[in-house]
């Protein structure tokens, strides 16, 4: 079985601790901590005036091999995945729970991915597909790569088979480049549907009110020569002016108009290029896009000194006037952002990491999954 593009950390278990330390930043806005404990948080948004969190849980007891792999190589699922709501003193409390997860032979976590809210309801992007697990597991089949709606009172339903779509949608392309993988991420709701990212199709989707899923975009975009990852993998989506930009863990940013697409540099005063691998974006009320890079630059999976590659950060961009800049440095693992009603932007941490902290020697060593609260400028013209 081949390493597929979504499993992005399999090899961090054989890193150093090292890798993991936080870099010397240098002068940055506040950086506090919300919460931790959390079970790899990803997505995270405002609903209702309460800050929610996915969180991609660990699997289960129930495991299997996929078509191909030996069978020492296994997946497994279990109800694990969940919305969490953080309360004021910092504690949480699920919100929605016994949603579905899956853990990987690497150790990586999918369950709920993206999560964006309108004023009725909170949209829950879940991650994986159902056409790769076996029919008999129930949970797989009913929720994985399902955009959920939830309600205020935390009730929910399924309204978008995101990532069977995406799936059928590869086998359909026949591509030799495309694998045949599915992995709904970013999701953005909007007035009359939403729009996601697939992580593994490659794909920006539309997803209308009555719950149908159209191919919006597809960018086939490969590494030359090979590299982490070593095609475009979109993970996040955000509205800018008139248009929609999308940020990839290639670290590509693409302004999408209609069905077309084009590339974007974003780089600082100097010149140097600052998006790397992109995993989360949202914007402020002034216009300003926030992009979360989950890893920095420099030779992949090669710890500190040689390389900052495992030092994640927060890059501020500006699409009016192209300006952009290192917001915060040095963050383990983050993964998706929003800002807050108080105008601050908030941030997953840990996004790989269990509720409590991995020992010495393992990627989460100390670390908890969690969040930290960014302080913004909040005058008019910032």
């Amino acid at each position: 079985m081949r390493l597929k593009k979504r499993h992005w950390f399999g090899v961090l278990a054989m890193t150093m601790v090292a890798a993991l330390l936080p870099s010397s930043a240098a002068a940055a806005p506040t950086v506090t901590p919300v919460t931790s404990g959390l079970d790899s948080p990803r997505g995270i948004a405002f609903f209702h005036g309460s800050l929610m969190v996915g969180e991609a849980g660990h699997g289960g007891s129930s495991c299997y091999s996929p078509p191909g792999a030996p069978p020492e190589v296994q997946l497994c699922v279990g109800a694990t995945s969940q919305v969490s709501r953080v309360n004021s003193n910092g504690t949480h409390t699920p919100f929605v729970s016994g949603l579905f997860s899956v853990r990987t032979p690497e150790g990586e976590s999918l369950g709920v991915s993206g999560l964006s809210a309108s004023e009725d309801r909170l949209l829950v992007q879940m991650g994986f597909t159902p056409r790769e697990a076996p029919n008999s597991l129930t949970l797989a089949q009913q929720q994985a790569g399902q955009l959920i709606s939830v309600r205020s009172n935390g009730a929910w339903k399924a309204i978008a088979p995101v990532g069977t779509v995406g799936f059928d949608f590869t086998v359909r392309l026949n591509s030799p480049t495309q694998e045949l993988d599915a992995n709904p991420s970013g999701v953005l709701a909007v007035e009359g549907g939403a729009y996601v990212t697939d992580a593994g199709a490659n794909t920006l989707d539309w997803v209308n009110e009555r719950g149908k899923v159209r191919i919006r975009m597809y960018d086939p975009w490969l590494a030359n020569p090979p590299t982490f990852p070593h095609d475009a993998v979109p993970t996040c989506v955000v509205r800018s002016e008139d248009s929609l930009l999308v940020g990839e863990l290639s670290g590509r940013l693409l302004k999408v108009h209609g069905t077309s697409f084009t590339p974007v540099d974003v780089k600082d005063s100097a010149g140097n290029s600052l998006l790397t691998h992109v995993t989360g974006c949202t914007t402020d009320r002034n216009g300003n896009v926030y992009f979360v890079n989950m890893f920095g630059a420099g030779p992949v999976f090669t710890p500190p000194p040689a390389s900052k590659f495992f030092i994640g950060n927060v890059v501020q961009y500006n699409p009016e006037t192209g300006k952009a800049s290192m917001l915060v440095d040095g963050l383990r693992f983050p993964n998706m952002d929003t800002v807050g009603p108080d105008g601050n932007l908030y941030v997953t941490i840990g996004s790989i990491c269990g509720p409590t902290p991995g020992p010495a020697g393992s990627p989460c060593a100390g670390l908890t999954g969690g969040v930290i609260k960014i302080t913004l400028p909040h005058g008019e013209n910032d």
